[in-house]
C-alpha cells in the first residue's frame, strides 16, 4: 500500500459545523495535510454531547478527525495575516462564511490568490457567492424547507411536513465541495493556477434530488422509483423488516413467496390492503432469520431494520474496517471508500482547541519562540499545552 492519494497537499480549512469541517474531513481522509483554523470560542459542534474527557464531543470527532488545529481570533491585531501566511503555503482553503467576510479580513480568494497563484479556494454559503440572496443565513433545516426537500416528501407520503433527522443540506455540500476541490486540482496540474470555487447549499441539495426532474417537468404520475411507499412488517418477535416495492404493485410476488394464495390478492389492492395482507404474512414467522431464508430463494430482496451501532458490530463492519475509535470512547466513521493502491481514512485523532498552535506557527511559518508568546500575549492565537 502506498501513502494517500493526496499525500502532499496542504488545506487550510477555516469552516465551521458540518458543511466544511467534512470536507476538510474527507480530504484528510485521503492523505492531505489538513489544518483547522478555530476561534477561541471553538467549534459550535465541540461541546455538543457525548464529550470525552477532555470536553471534545463525538460530533466535533467525526467532522474533524485527521487535522491539526491552530486556533486564531481574526479579530486580534496580525492574526489575519497568520491565515495569509498559511495559504501561500496552501494548496487549497477552505471557509464557509457568507459572502464579504473574508473580505473584511484581508483574506478573500482576490488578495490571496494574488499572494499565491495556485491556491485553490472553496467557499461554501446557502446561495452562493453571487445574487439576491448571497446575504441569507444558511442553516441545514432552512435548506430543507426552501430546496423543496421538506415538502417533497410531505407531498408524497401524504402527510405533514416534518424536518430532516439528518443535515442533509451540510452534508451534501460538503461531498460535492470535496469532488470540486479535485477538479480544481486536477485542472491545476495543465492550467498551474488555482481558482474559487462557489458552492451553494441550496443548489447541492436540489443537484442530489433523485426526484427533481419528476419536479421540474410538472408530471403528476405513477412514480415508478417509489421507494417511500415500501412495506415494512414485522416478525412474531417483533423484528421490523423492509420489503421490496411498492406494496400495491408487488403483492401478489409478495403472497406467493409468502406461501399464500395470489390468486386471493383483490385485483387492485390499495397500500392499505396490501400492507395489511403482508403484514399477516410476515408475521407468520417466528423470526427475521426464518423469514430471510424463505425469501432469499424466491431472490426477492428484504431487509432487517436495525441500527448503525448494530451493524457497526457485525463481521462484516470488523472485515471492512467501518468504525475507528480515535478517542478513548469516541468512534467515527473510519473512511468514505477503499482503494487499492493507496491508503484512505483516519490518520489520528481529533484535536484539542489550540492543540498545534505552537507547532505551525514554529515549524510551517517559521517563527521564533519570542514571536509565538509575543502572539499568544496579544490573543491573536491561543494554544493547549
Amino acid at each position: 500500500m502506498t501513502g494517500g492519494p493526496l499525500d502532499g497537499i496542504r488545506v487550510v480549512d477555516l469552516t465551521r459545523v458540518f458543511s466544511g469541517p467534512i470536507c476538510g474531513r474527507m480530504l484528510a481522509d485521503l492523505g492531505a495535510d489538513v489544518i483547522k483554523v478555530e476561534p477561541p470560542s471553538g467549534d459550535f459542534t465541540r461541546p455538543v454531547p457525548p464529550v470525552d474527557s477532555e470536553g471534545i464531543g463525538v460530533t466535533f470527532s467525526y467532522m474533524n478527525a485527521g487535522k491539526r488545529n491552530i486556533c486564531v481570533d481574526l479579530k486580534a491585531e496580525g492574526a489575519p495575516e497568520l491565515v495569509a501566511a498559511l495559504a501561500d503555503r496552501a494548496d487549497v482553503l477552505l471557509e464557509n462564511y457568507r459572502p464579504g467576510v473574508m473580505a473584511r479580513y484581508g483574506l478573500s480568494y482576490e488578495e490571496l490568490s494574488a499572494r499565491n497563484p495556485r491556491l485553490v479556494f472553496c467557499s461554501i454559503t446557502g446561495f452562493g457567492q453571487t445574487g439576491p440572496w448571497n446575504h441569507l443565513r444558511a442553516h441545514a433545516p432552512m435548506m430543507h424547507a426552501v430546496a423543496g426537500t421538506i415538502e417533497l416528501a410531505a407531498r408524497l407520503r401524504d402527510a405533514e411536513p416534518l424536518q430532516e433527522i439528518h443535515q442533509h443540506g451540510d452534508l451534501y455540500a460538503g461531498f460535492i465541495s470535496v469532488s470540486a476541490v479535485l477538479a480544481a486540482l486536477y485542472q491545476r496540474e495543465h492550467t498551474g493556477t488555482g481558482q474559487h470555487l462557489d458552492i451553494a447549499m441550496a443548489e447541492t441539495l436540489v443537484y442530489a434530488n433523485d426526484q427533481v426532474g419528476i419536479e421540474l417537468s410538472g408530471y403528476d404520475g405513477v412514480r415508478d422509483f417509489d421507494t417511500w411507499t415500501y412495506a415494512i412488517a414485522h416478525t412474531a418477535d417483533g423484528q421490523a423488516v423492509s420489503l421490496f416495492g411498492n406494496p400495491a404493485t408487488m403483492l401478489p410476488t409478495w403472497v406467493t413467496a409468502l406461501g399464500g394464495n395470489a390468486d386471493d390478492c383483490p385485483n387492485q389492492p390499495t397500500e392499505e390492503e396490501a400492507l395489511g395482507i403482508l403484514n399477516g404474512l410476515v408475521a407468520g414467522f417466528s423470526t427475521f432469520e426464518e423469514f430471510g431464508e424463505v425469501v432469499e430463494r424466491h431472490s426477492l430482496p428484504a431487509a432487517r431494520i436495525g441500527s448503525v451501532a448494530e451493524l457497526a458490530a457485525t463481521d462484516w463492519a470488523a472485515d471492512r474496517g467501518l468504525i475507528a475509535e480515535i478517542r478513548p470512547g469516541i468512534p467515527v466513521p473510519a473512511k468514505p471508500f477503499a482503494m487499492s493502491d493507496a491508503t484512505v481514512g483516519v490518520a489520528h485523532r481529533s484535536a484539542r482547541l489550540g492543540e498545534d498552535t505552537r507547532s505551525v506557527l514554529a515549524d510551517d511559518l517559521g517563527l521564533s519562540e519570542d514571536e509565538i508568546a509575543r502572539l499568544i500575549a496579544e490573543g491573536a492565537v491561543q494554544v493547549s499545552d
